[in-house]
């Protein structure tokens, strides 16, 4: 037996994952969707910790907290982003708004990217999942308070959390 040869991704890769295993979650209770329809691949997802020696590849899949992180590598295959240019109407359109259990609607953060100083207080420039750096927007502080990224940034920058 033969195997090609495997692909190797590193840590902030972007991949799109198999959704061989994971069919069912695409389709709502009582919809007649064929498997043929259903998409083959979705993502992209970014690669958070990379094994290649046990083709194992760890993916932030912030959407699906009770699935599994880690994947074989068999699984995944390399993000090649559209050319608007050649394939206009292949572009995908962004993630919708999520709404939460108590019926209130928001925008997931991706990561926070930059921080400028404005008045007494602080601003922050945010990532949202599902969207380029077009949509970048600066928040003050106060906005990101309960927030993941905000605590991820203080702490790889030195800051230590304070409460307002």
């Amino acid at each position: 037996m033969h195997r090609g040869k495997e692909i190797v991704y590193n840590v902030d890769d972007l991949v799109m994952l198999s959704t061989a295993n994971r069919r069912r979650s695409y389709k709502r209770k009582g919809a007649k969707r064929v498997a043929k329809f259903m998409p083959r691949f979705d993502g992209p997802y970014t690669v958070v910790a990379a094994h290649p020696s046990k083709s194992e590849y760890t993916l932030r899949l912030l959407n699906n907290p009770k699935t599994f992180p880690g994947f074989h590598s068999s699984l995944l295959k390399p993000f090649i982003p559209n050319d608007r240019l050649a394939f206009p109407d292949r572009e995908l359109p962004n993630p919708g708004i999520v709404v939460t259990e108590d019926g209130s609607e928001e925008v997931l953060v991706d990561k926070i990217v930059d921080e400028r100083k404005r008045g007494r207080g602080r601003q922050y420039k945010v990532r949202w999942i599902g969207y380029g750096k077009e949509h970048d927007e600066w928040l003050p502080r106060s906005e990101l308070l309960n927030n993941e990224a905000l605590d991820v940034w203080e702490r790889d920058n030195g800051e230590l959390p304070s409460e307002i």
